[in-house]
C-alpha cells in the first residue's frame, strides 16, 4: 500500500512541476504529501548522503524529516554500512548524522593508513612502530576494522596491495584486543567459572579474521539446550530444569533428575545431532575451536567436554572438569551433599566417548595405567586453558619448515599471556622471531623484540646464560649482515635502445613466502 501511495506520488509531483514552471511548484507538492510517505521515499534506497543533505536544506518540513535521530539517516548508515548495525541497541539513542560523520572519517583514515603502509614496507627500512599511528586513532576501532573488511571485499583481483597491508593491519587490531580481553578475563576470581568464554578467547585469538563472538556461540549452544528441553519433556514433563529461564544458574540436587538430563542430552548430542570425537582426524587444530566443534560436530575429549559441560550447566546439572592425563573428562557427584568426599563418590564422563559413564578403575583402563588421586580433581578455568593452548602449542611445533608457523605464535602468545614467567617459552618464542625476523619488511623489529625477551629470560634465570648468549650473538650478527646487505647485481641490456632498462626480467618485484602477520 505505501508502495503504491509513493509511486504515485513520484508521478504525481514531476506533471504539476510541468504545469507550474517554477521549481517551487514541484517542491509545494512534494512537502504536502504525508509524513510517513515522505519519509518512506527519503529512506527508499535510491537516494545519497548528499541527496539527503541537499533535501533537508529546502525547507523546515524537510529538514524535520531528516532529523539525525530519525529513520532518514538511520536508513543512509545501514545501506552504506550494514555489518555495523549490529553494534546497535534499539533501545539506544543515536544521533546518526553524527555516527555516519565519525564512519565516514574513520575510512578515509583507514585506507590512508592502508596506503601508508604499502609506501612504508616497499622501502629498504621498516619504523619499528609500524603499528603506532593505528593505536593512537581517534573514534571507534569498530570502524577502522569495517572499512579495512570493506578493502578486503573488494571485488576481483582489485588493489591486492592495499589488500594485503589491510589483511595484516586488521590481524594485529583483533589480536591486540582478544588478548587484552584474555587477560582481564584471567583476571577474574577463582569461581568466575565461565569455561566456555575462556575458550571463545582461544578460538578468536586464533581465528582473528573469522566473525566469532560467545553471543552467537552461546545461542547455538541454547538451540541444543532447546532440543534437551524437548527430549526431558518426554521423559519427565514435570521436571525442574524445564523451568528454567535463560541465563539462570539454578542447579538440580536430586541425582535421578540430574541422570534424567544427562540422558536427554546424550540422546540430543551423539543420536541425533550426531556428535562424536574426532578419532580419524585427531591432531587437528579445529578439534579445539568452539565454533568448528559446533559446525564440524566433533573434536577432542577437552572441547567436547566443554561443550557438555556448558550444557549441562545450564540445566541443572553441576558436572566439573577434571584434567586427566591423555584424556580430559567430567566428573559428576554422587556422594551426599556437605559430606566429606573421595574420587570413589564421583562418576566421570567421557564426552568424546558419546557421553559414556565411567568408574575410577574404566577411567585408568582408559588411558592404559595408573594414576594417583590427585589427578582426578577438579580444575579451574585457568588450568582448562592452559591445557587447551598447550594442545596448540604442541600442533604448532608439529608445523613443518614450509608452513607459517602462525599457529606456533599464536599459541605462544596465548601460554605468556597466562604464564609470562615461562622460560622454556620464552626461548622458544625468540628462537620463533628470530627466525621470522629473516625477511627484510620485519627484520629490525623483530631483532630488537628478540633482544628484549632475551634481556627478559636473563633476569628470571641467570641459569640460561649459555643459551641466552648464543642467541643474542647471532641476532647481533643478523643486525650487522642486515647493514652490509647489498642489492643484487642486475646484468644491463647492452643495447642502445635498452640504456634506461634498470631490471632483468623476473627482477621487479621479488616475492617471498610470509610466515604471518
Amino acid at each position: 500500500m505505501a508502495a503504491a501511495v509513493v509511486d504515485s506520488a513520484m508521478e504525481v509531483v514531476p506533471a504539476l512541476a510541468e504545469e507550474a514552471a517554477p521549481e517551487a511548484a514541484g517542491l509545494s507538492c512534494l512537502v504536502n504529501l504525508p509524513g510517513e510517505v515522505l519519509e518512506y521515499i527519503l529512506c527508499s534506497g535510491s537516494l545519497t548522503a548528499a541527496d539527503i543533505g541537499r533535501v533537508s536544506s529546502t525547507c523546515r518540513r524537510l529538514r524535520e524529516l531528516c532529523q539525525s535521530s530519525g529513520k532518514v539517516w538511520k536508513e543512509q548508515f545501514r545501506v552504506r554500512w550494514p555489518s555495523l548495525m549490529k553494534h546497535y541497541s534499539p533501545t539506544d539513542y543515536v544521533n546518526w548524522l553524527e555516527e555516519y560523520k565519525v564512519r565516514q572519517k574513520a575510512g578515509l583514515e583507514a585506507r590512508k593508513i592502508v596506503a601508508s603502509f604499502s609506501k612504508r614496507f616497499f622501502s629498504e627500512h621498516v619504523p619499528c612502530n609500524g603499528f603506532s599511528d593505528i593505536e593512537n586513532l581517534e573514534g571507534p576501532e569498530i570502524f577502522f576494522e569495517d572499512e579495512l573488511v570493506c578493502i578486503l571485499n573488494m571485488e576481483g583481483r582489485k588493489a591486492l596491495t592495499w589488500k594485503y597491508y589491510a589483511k595484516k593491519i586488521l590481524y594485529y587490531l583483533r589480536q591486540q584486543k582478544i588478548l587484552n580481553n584474555l587477560k582481564a578475563f584471567l583476571q577474574q576470581p577463582d569461581d568466575y567459572e565461565s569455561y566456555l568464554e575462556g575458550a571463545v578467547y582461544i578460538d578468536q585469538y586464533c581465528n582473528p579474521l573469522s566473525d566469532i563472538s560467545l553471543k552467537d556461540i552461546q545461542a547455538q549452544i541454547d538451540s541444543i539446550v532447546e532440543l534437551v528441553c524437548k527430549t526431558l519433556r518426554g521423559i519427565n514433563s514435570r521436571h525442574p530444569s524445564l523451568a528454567f529461564k535463560a541465563g539462570e544458574s539454578s542447579m538440580i540436587m536430586e541425582i535421578e533428575l540430574q541422570s534424567q538430563v544427562l540422558d536427554a542430552m546424550n540422546y540430543v548430542l551423539y543420536d541425533q545431532l550426531k556428535f562424536k570425537g574426532n578419532r580419524m582426524d585427531y591432531y587437528n587444530a579445529l578439534n579445539l575451536y568452539m565454533h568448528q566443534v559446533l559446525i564440524r560436530r566433533t573434536g577432542i575429549p577437552i572441547s567436547m567436554s566443554l561443550l557438555y559441560l556448558t550444557i549441562a550447566r545450564q540445566l541443572g546439572v553441576p558436572l566439573e572438569p577434571v584434567n586427566f592425563p591423555s584424556h580430559f573428562l567430567l566428573r559428576w557427584c554422587q556422594g551426599a551433599e556437605g559430606a566429606s568426599l573421595d574420587i570413589f563418590d564421583y562418576i566421570y564422563i567421557d564426552a568424546f566417548g558419546k557421553g559414556k559413564q565411567l568408574t575410577v578403575k574404566e577411567c585408568e583402563y582408559l588411558i592404559g595405567q595408573h594414576v594417583t588421586a590427585a589427578l582426578y580433581g577438579v580444575v579451574n578455568v585457568k588450568k582448562v586453558l592452559q591445557r587447551m593452548v598447550g594442545n596448540l602449542l604442541s600442533l604448532g611445533k608439529r608445523e613443518g619448515i614450509d608452513q607459517s608457523y602462525q599457529l606456533l605464535r599464536d599459541s605462544l602468545d596465548l601460554y605468556l599471556a597466562m604464564y609470562p614467567d615461562q622460560v622454556q617459552l620464552l626461548l622458544l618464542q625468540a628462537r620463533l622471531y628470530f627466525h621470522l625476523g629473516i625477511w627484510p619488511e620485519k627484520s629490525f623489529c623483530l631483532v630488537l623484540k628478540v633482544l628484549d625477551i632475551l634481556q627478559h629470560i636473563q633476569t628470571l634465570d641467570p641459569g640460561q646464560h649459555g643459551a641466552v648468549g648464543y642467541l643474542v650473538q647471532h641476532t647481533l650478527e643478523h643486525i650487522e649482515r642486515k647493514k652490509e646487505e647489498v642489492g643484487v647485481e642486475v646484468k644491463l641490456r647492452s643495447h642502445e635502445k635498452h640504456r634506461d632498462v634498470c631490471y632483468s626480467i623476473g627482477l621487479i618485484m621479488k616475492h617471498k613466502r610470509k610466515l604471518g602477520v
